[in-house]
């Protein structure tokens, strides 16, 4: 009884799949004109109504030391790896001033949107942070925005890496030269009042002593008895000690002060230097800023070959997205198809 069951099910799923197939087949109008509608439609939009899209590359290579030397020492630079530079050309400053320097308007372009049009990707690694060679592209919708746009991003980029070294390396000194002022004032305060205890103690202190007079003052102490010789005057050593000690203070205090001028100056030119990088940050004028921290970007961050206009579109990819509107039509057509025969016919 239970074989002849399982023969019953058996046929019944083939009848079901044939009934499925033959009205699939009789419903094939259907599948092929919404399959090839819905491809119609698909190359049409992806046509006539995405942006084509040009794509320029720029080959960036990045070869920044751990510290540099400056006029007031070696700065140790705050950012460690390639990886953390690189990422850096979509900061928001970046962006904001290629935004400004191709004339985009802000309400049509804005830096989120710029920054989807950018990708950043390793040459030779797929950890960044293990490799100093980059590659960075840049889309748009016509060539040559996407060659501007590319040339634009790289200059802000050096740029905008440049002022803020000089700016950390500024602020991080004129730190360090005022704290160490402050101390070297005090030290020297410190060492003028000891100079001039050391001098009253000079004049107070003689240059010999007289055996004579001493062995006065102590002849009454001692016996009769005692037989003494009278010797000339002998050298005072705590007097030459004293002088000794004046002459040594005398040259740390100049040597104080002339630390401390230099000092001065440091700060003045960090101030003037401050100054400078402040109006940069107002007008970006990178001619005007007159500093004595030289730039290293340039020969730390390079770019081997200029970037080219894209002579191909690189999307949309017109074949594959016909191919997804078949799809999509062919599966549309199948569940129109099952629908009509399976919901509506057999009302």
């Amino acid at each position: 009884m239970s074989e002849v069951h399982n023969k019953a099910e058996v046929y019944e799923d083939e009848i079901d799949l044939r009934e499925l197939v033959l009205a699939l087949w009789k419903n094939k109008y259907i599948i092929i004109c919404m399959t090839l509608a819905a491809a119609l439609l698909a190359g049409l939009f992806s046509v006539f109504m995405l942006t084509p899209e040009y794509r320029t590359r720029l080959n960036i290579i990045i070869n920044m030391p751990e510290s540099y030397h400056t006029v007031y020492g070696d700065y140790t630079l705050p950012i460690k790896t390639n990886d953390q530079y690189i990422n850096l050309i979509t900061s928001n400053r970046v962006l904001m001033e290629t935004i400004e320097d191709m004339g985009f308007d802000p309400g049509k372009v804005s830096i989120e949107g710029l920054r989807s049009r950018i990708s950043i990707e390793g040459v030779g690694s797929t950890d960044l942070s293990k490799t100093n060679s980059f590659r960075v592209t840049v889309s748009a919708s016509d060539p040559q925005e996407a060659l501007k746009t590319a040339e634009a991003l790289y200059e802000n980029f050096v740029e905008f890496i440049d002022m803020m070294i000089r700016e950390k390396a500024a602020e991080h000194y004129y730190n360090h030269y005022r704290v160490s002022l402050l101390t070297l004032e005090e030290t020297l305060e410190s060492n003028k009042a000891l100079l001039k205890k050391s001098e009253e103690l000079l004049k107070e202190t003689h240059q010999t002593i007289n055996q004579k007079e001493v062995l006065e003052d102590t002849l009454g102490a001692l016996p009769d008895s005692i037989d003494f010789v009278v010797l000339d005057n002998i050298i005072n050593e705590n007097y030459f000690e004293i002088e000794k000690s004046i002459i040594e203070r005398k040259q740390n205090i100049y040597s104080l002060e002339n630390t401390i001028e230099r000092h001065k100056e440091y700060l003045s030119q960090l101030e003037k230097e401050k100054e400078n990088i402040a109006k940069y940050n107002d007008n970006k004028d990178t001619d005007k800023v007159e500093t004595e921290l030289t730039g290293m970007v340039s020969t730390s961050i390079m770019l081997p070959s200029p970037p080219v206009a894209p002579t191909r579109k690189s999307g949309p990819n017109h074949k594959r997205n016909v191919i997804f509107g078949l799809a999509a039509g062919l599966m549309l057509g199948l569940g129109t198809a099952y629908i009509k025969e399976y919901w509506f016919d057999r009302e």
